[in-house]
């Protein structure tokens, strides 16, 4: 593992991160210079939006006295938040941090390169990277599932009493969302909601700390 602190906060970087990146940069297809130097393109750049992201979270947990620390996994990254207690309007700040750190790199990235005329092919390459991450996976990581920021925004605002209510409009999207990403052909989309479905209808809301993703 790789472990680093960053603006204060202990980040660990796991070994399944790195072959994640791998498997969705088409790392296993990827042949000569080009495709190396594309994969290794798409690594950075998952990898700097990540932590971003996670930044986001962070710096937003500190405002509220918690101990934060960043981990980049298999799937992603997740903040865990030790000696956190938090009424629900600062969990809500906490959870949209995240998503609101991805849009700004997002809108960044996106002002550079209408700014400038780029003509390198490698640097193009990155941008679009940089603005699917951001984009996308932003609005993906918006919607009403858990343990997904969206999800964790809807539990917050819909209330503990109405915690159930959360999980199951988890199930119904996720599920939805499976349904629409197989019939576009995106097969890592659609096992990994059909993953938090089963989570949320098994699970729901239970877990051992507070965690942001």
């Amino acid at each position: 593992m790789w472990r680093f602190s960053f603006y204060g906060f202990p980040v660990t970087v796991e070994p399944f991160f790195w072959l994640t990146c791998f498997l969705l940069g088409g790392g296993t297809g990827a042949r000569g210079r080009d495709g190396i130097v594309m994969l290794v393109i798409w690594t950075i750049v998952v990898f700097v939006s990540i932590m971003v992201h996670e930044l986001g979270h962070a710096l937003a947990a500190r405002k509220y006295g918690a101990y934060a620390e960043i981990r980049l996994q298999g799937l992603g990254g997740v903040t865990l938040m030790h000696g956190a207690y938090m009424n629900r309007w600062q969990s809500i700040f906490v959870s949209a941090a995240g998503p609101l750190a991805s849009l700004t790199l997002g809108v960044l990235v996106l002002a550079f390169a209408r700014s400038v005329q780029i003509t390198n092919g490698y640097l193009g390459l990155m941008i679009v990277d940089f603005l699917w991450v951001n984009f996308f996976w932003t609005a993906v990581n918006l919607l009403p599932i858990l343990p997904l920021d969206g999800g964790q925004i809807a539990r917050d605002l819909l209330g503990p009493r109405r915690a159930q209510i959360s999980v199951g409009i988890g199930v119904v999207c996720a599920v939805v969302v499976a349904a629409w990403a197989f019939s576009r052909g995106s097969l890592f989309l659609g096992i990994m909601m059909l993953l938090l479905a089963f989570s949320n209808f098994q699970s729901g809301t239970t877990r051992g700390g507070v965690i942001r993703d």
